[in-house]
């Protein structure tokens, strides 16, 4: 859903917003008294927004009544539109533009030098010192901590819960031995009291990796917050994570001035994450890359994994992880022994959130229908367009870990290419 420029902008033409576009998508030739946004390049990042000096951009879903036409005036534009790019190999007899092929634009976004939040003194040693303690609190209650904090070398949500982890490994065995010497029945070098020590060890392995399981696993629906409480930290955590934000005034320095974000970065409520910024990408199909080897092609494709901690996730409550996108790949111009061989073949990835069976026209994880579309952090889904050269007559896909890998043979099929299939440990010693 692309945005739009209305009447506000006839015959002022400020050009603030080309500059904060981070796409190139926003156009106008001489002759006409305003600018216009290409719907086919526009990727709802809304920089443009705040740069206009009159307010005459707006989402389309958003367009007051009154300028509703300036939906079809925009489209219109560049149905006849050249661009400059294009001038000689890019149009057709009649000087019209046979299309614009978007590249994959660099890493644009530039994290400013913005003052953080952080700790007044001496809580931020404090928080440092106790990071084995906080460490057994709940995902929600060390993400806030974590961005009072505002340095990871303060507290860090992963550091504390695998410190914290480490110190359950000594603790759950003593804990369940000592439990068994005070009924009586166990004594140290028995075989009663070293089961309860390995129970003890096995229950504080156990726990880890369900504390960790959404950076080990990446289950269709895993929802578990990244870096759970421990059994002990739940019902603490039902206490302080309140506490903790609303006392964030009396224990926080934030800073004076307000933090300003560069074109396509992602707004978030405190700091600007590079994660979160690859996370936004991903949702684009930004992150991918094309490797050309001997006898065929390996196309490589990000696809999104976490929930940016944007202020939509807060109001929407969305879950930390990314639900799997549904995808569909197609090759065109396959080579046909009954016709003639094209020179070049093209591979199309068309990605978007798995609906629900019953009812295709809702998503299958219903919180994400207030953002998707109407927020410019998460749009349905995306296409990427590989050209290849070859005449490949199939393709193999495989998708494990949200990575999504294709193997185009450059003539001939994948099975002639005789690949060998990745062998891992595990399989190994079973």
């Amino acid at each position: 859903m692309a945005y739009i420029i209305c009447e506000p902008c006839i015959d002022v033409k400020d050009t603030a917003c080309v500059e904060a576009c981070p796409v190139n998508c926003i156009h106008t030739v001489e002759g006409e008294n305003q600018l216009y946004i290409d719907p086919g390049v526009c990727i709802d990042c809304a920089a443009c927004v705040p740069a206009c000096p009159v307010e005459a951009i707006y989402m389309e879903s958003e367009v007051p009544s009154q300028w509703e036409s300036y939906i079809d005036i925009n489209s219109k534009f560049f149905e006849t539109f050249v661009y400059p790019e294009k001038t000689d190999d890019g149009a057709d007899g009649t000087g019209q533009s046979k299309g614009k092929e978007q590249g994959i634009p660099e890493e644009f976004v530039q994290l400013p030098n913005a003052v953080g939040s952080s700790l007044r003194a001496p809580l931020g040693l404090l928080t440092m010192l106790g990071q084995p303690i906080l460490g057994a609190f709940s995902a929600s209650f060390k993400a806030q901590l974590e961005d009072m904090a505002g340095n990871p070398r303060v507290f860090s949500a992963a550091v504390s819960t695998g410190i914290n982890s480490l110190i359950n490994l000594i603790l759950y065995p003593l804990v369940l031995f000592f439990i068994g010497v005070k009924q009586g029945n166990v004594s140290l070098f028995t075989p009663t009291g070293n089961l309860m020590i390995f129970l003890g060890i096995v229950i504080a392995i156990a726990e880890g990796m369900f504390r960790f399981k959404a950076e080990l696993t990446s289950a269709p629906d895993d929802e578990q917050a990244r870096y759970g409480a421990s059994f002990y930290g739940w019902i603490p955590s039902l206490f302080a994570t309140p506490v903790l934000k609303a006392m964030r005034s009396a224990l926080v320095n934030d800073p004076a001035a307000q933090r300003t974000t560069m074109p396509g970065a992602v707004q978030t409520d405190g700091s600007i994450f590079s994660d979160d910024i690859k996370e936004r990408y991903r949702r684009y199909g930004m992150v991918n890359r094309v490797l050309e080897m001997a006898d065929y092609y390996r196309i490589e494709i990000e696809f999104p994994q976490w929930v940016p901690d944007s202020s939509a996730k807060e109001t929407y409550e969305l879950p930390d992880r990314m639900p799997h996108y549904d995808y569909e790949v197609y090759l065109s111009s396959p080579f046909a022994p009954d016709a003639s061989p094209t020179p070049e073949s093209v591979v199309t990835v068309q990605t978007h959130l798995p609906r629900n069976p019953d009812k295709p026209q809702q998503f299958a994880d219903p919180r994400f229908e207030k953002v998707v579309g109407r927020t410019s952090s998460f749009p349905d889904g995306f296409r990427n367009i590989f050209p290849i050269q070859g005449q490949p007559e199939d393709f193999h896909a495989k998708y494990r870990n949200r990575m999504l890998e294709i193997i185009v043979p450059k003539t001939g099929t994948y099975d002639e290419l005789a690949l060998e299939q990745p062998i891992h440990y595990a399989k190994l010693k079973g």
